[in-house]
């Protein structure tokens, strides 16, 4: 009978073995999230790159804009800082809007394209949101809009993260982040607890909203902020995705 190893190196596929991986577990539990690397004999070691330090946004939006479910009611605007395309289906296929996809980059306030939509909608996606500055701006001036010509502003992971950014609070990066598809969090109208997916490893800092903002979701295992709302206006995001 071959071994495994053996099968592995005639097909040229890569593995690893001999890793202790609750070695690695117990270093992250002490230092949080941290860089690491695989090296493979023959190999020169490469440098570090930490991600955190990139707008990853940037790297994984779409460049040009993008219509799905033409002709569809409400149309809405959907800001890609690196949406799935799950959620396009769903906005398309289950709640029958037409999506206007457009880069994370898209300028609300000078429309260079004339979209014509009915609300806002800012995705999931990776990175730091306090580098995603161009999206930041746009939302700031869209929940800031007059009353008549407003919009309902919706986000959803990245997205309320960087909704809170708009509104003036503040986000930072978690120890740990939350990465599990068991998350346990609390909507703060009922009390009613919901177990969500979630892949994030920044948060909102509740104590830094607006009096008008106030906590949506709660995750009932660090108390970290999952969602935030306004008091009054069609504003509002969650982290769950």
């Amino acid at each position: 009978m071959r071994s495994l190893g053996s099968w592995l190196s005639e097909h040229d596929i890569p593995a690893i073995c001999g890793v202790d991986t609750r070695a690695i577990t117990k270093m992250i539990r002490e230092s949080g999230t941290v860089l690491g690397s695989i090296n493979v004999r023959g190999c020169a070691d490469e440098p570090l790159v930490d991600p955190m330090k990139q707008n990853l946004v940037a790297e994984v939006s779409t460049k040009t804009i993008r219509y799905f479910g033409v002709g569809q009611l409400p149309r809405i605007v959907v800001i890609d800082c690196g949406i799935k395309s799950n959620i396009i289906r769903y906005l398309v296929n289950v709640q029958k809007v037409e999506a206007i996809v457009v880069p994370y980059n898209y300028d609300l306030a000078s429309n260079p394209d004339a979209l014509v939509y009915d609300g806002v909608f800012l995705s999931n996606g990776p990175g730091d949101p306090s580098m995603v500055t161009e999206t930041i701006a746009s939302v700031k001036w869209a929940i800031n809009r007059p009353v008549g010509e407003a919009k309902p502003v919706f986000g959803i992971c990245l997205g309320n993260q960087l909704m809170a950014l708009a509104v003036g609070a503040k986000t930072f990066k978690m120890r740990y982040g939350n990465r599990s598809a068991n998350q346990p969090c609390i909507d703060m109208r009922t009390g009613r607890c919901y177990i969500t997916p979630q892949n994030h490893g920044y948060a909102v800092d509740a104590d830094s909203l607006p009096e008008d903002w106030k906590t949506f979701f709660l995750n009932a295992n660090d108390f970290t902020n999952e969602g935030i709302i306004h008091a009054s206006k069609p504003l509002f995001a969650v982290i769950k995705c």
